[in-house]
């Protein structure tokens, strides 16, 4: 296996800090044995720099070592594990800039421990081959913390899609949008849009569009797609070009996820996207207005997202934005659970979690069985009848205090291609919530009490709930708790 030159560099590093701590010598000790500056030698140590052949013969001599065996790639086996860790490529595939994480401090810190970090990481890789884990799953669990860290509100993405908005000016029909949003794509960007782009290649009709990197750009989009999902995809290829990014991918995240940059740069634009279709300010008042209607109308949300011309993922998940900026309210979620007819899998493939449920509450089955039915009561509805539709629900886990009021828009994602999707957006009815929400107060709205029995039957979902031994191990702890509460009244 070839490893990179980073990984040499973090190699020779950290011998070279154990040789020196083996010698009781200290960055400015060594410095004055070799000659070598104190700061390029902590240069060295942390993997950014690597000397050269005669520094490297001064080291070794300095360290009672041999220069063979001061650049051999083996380290002894107290630091077996480590270079494992290194030669895996795992550190390069970890986003770990973007916390302000160096990776050779990560090493340092691990080398403390390695025979406990060694069985650490070896329980790590059989969960993952067991679990069929991939590092682009690891890639969004990264993302989808960083939203949650930051209430997935971006105030430089807002500012950026507000002065986009000004420049504009836009009209109110969505041929108008549509019109300027290629018009600006091509004049200024230099793109070729074909509107019809997968008629000469109809394996690849099951995308939605394809960017072609090049000279001039060229811009594929599938011709069974809405208005509304054209301006979304000219509008994300905007932002694109305005944020100057270059790392992106070229379809569908799904599809393509080559780096933790890829998956990044795939959120800002849609993130950009949303915003400068749905202007912040508008959007919360509309928000306001419809949480004081005494009665829920489903229509009107269905109308409120056509006369914006935007999808109804980009909608609901523009409610996750605003709603903890402007009404402090994070007690929420969000997920988008997609149903394949034709082997009648359903699978959560996209879930984010308010600030005020918790990092935690990702694991939480109360919330999950509450997701989880709401989605498969909707995709059965829609596969009866494939017609979008909203539609409203109070749901609560059994044994458990917590209901939720959740909002859904179901729809076939693309007609003919089999498969379905329900968008929801789940608010806890805390005492909060209630005060801001008239409609929550309604007693038609449908409740309903998910059981631990009805979890555990559901075999063709995939959502991240536990198995059926262990959902059944939860139920018995369930019942365990409650009795004994009982007994101390």
């Amino acid at each position: 296996m070839e490893i990179s030159s980073q990984n040499i560099r973090f190699i020779f590093g950290l011998k070279l800090k154990q040789l020196r701590t083996e010698n009781n010598y200290s960055l400015s000790e060594l410095s004055k044995h070799t000659g070598i500056s104190k700061s390029y030698l902590n240069e060295i140590e942390k993997g950014k720099k690597y000397p050269k052949p005669e520094k490297i013969n001064t080291l070794a001599k300095a360290l009672h070592t041999s220069y063979d065996q001061l650049v051999s790639l083996q380290l002894d086996k107290k630091l077996a594990p480590i270079s494992s860790l290194i030669k895996s490529n795992i550190l390069n595939e970890l986003p770990l800039d973007f916390f302000g994480i160096e990776a050779h401090d990560l090493l340092v810190l691990l080398s403390n421990a390695p025979t406990q970090f060694s069985a650490f990481v070896d329980a790590i890789i059989r969960i993952g081959r067991e679990h069929d884990f991939k590092v682009e799953s690891l890639y969004f669990s990264v993302l989808r913390s960083y939203q949650e860290m930051n209430n997935n509100y971006f105030p430089k993405l807002e500012q950026a899609a507000k002065s986009w908005r000004k420049k504009m000016q836009l009209g109110h029909s969505a041929r108008q949008l549509k019109n300027k949003l290629i018009e600006q794509l091509t004049h200024q960007y230099h793109y070729q849009i074909q509107l019809d782009g997968f008629s000469l290649k109809p394996t690849l009709k099951h995308l939605r569009h394809l960017m072609l990197p090049g000279s001039p750009p060229r811009l594929l989009i599938n011709k069974n797609l809405t208005e509304a999902q054209v301006i979304f995809i000219l509008t994300r290829e905007l932002s694109y070009c305005l944020l100057d990014i270059k790392k992106r991918p070229l379809t569908s995240s799904w599809i393509e996820s080559q780096s933790f940059e890829h998956v990044l740069s795939n959120f800002k634009s849609y993130y950009m996207a949303s915003a400068f279709l749905l202007d912040e300010r508008p959007f919360t008042k509309g928000l306001v207005d419809f949480t004081q209607k005494p009665v829920f109308n489903p229509q009107e949300v269905v109308d409120l997202i056509h006369s914006n011309n935007v999808s109804a993922e980009a909608f609901m998940l523009r409610i996750t934005n605003l709603v903890p900026k402007y009404f402090r309210y994070s007690n929420l979620f969000f997920t988008r659970y997609n149903h394949t007819l034709t082997d009648d899998s359903i699978v959560l493939n996209k879930a984010l979690n308010g600030a005020g449920l918790g990092q935690s509450s990702a694991n939480n089955i109360g919330i999950k069985a509450c997701q989880r039915w709401v989605a498969l009561q909707n995709l059965a509805l829609l596969k009866e009848n494939p017609q979008s539709f909203c539609s409203i629900h109070k749901v609560r886990f059994q044994n458990e205090p917590q209901q939720f009021l959740v909002i859904s828009m179901s729809h076939p994602v693309t007609p003919g291609h089999q498969l379905n999707c329900t968008i929801s957006v789940g608010f806890l009815m805390d005492s909060r919530f209630m005060a801001q929400t008239k409609f929550a107060h309604n007693s038609n709205i449908p409740a309903h009490t998910v059981t631990y029995n009805w979890l555990a039957a559901q075999t063709n979902v995939y959502d991240g709930i536990s198995t059926r031994p262990m959902l059944a191990r939860e139920q018995a702890r369930a019942y365990l708790k409650e009795e004994i509460k009982k007994m101390m009244e």
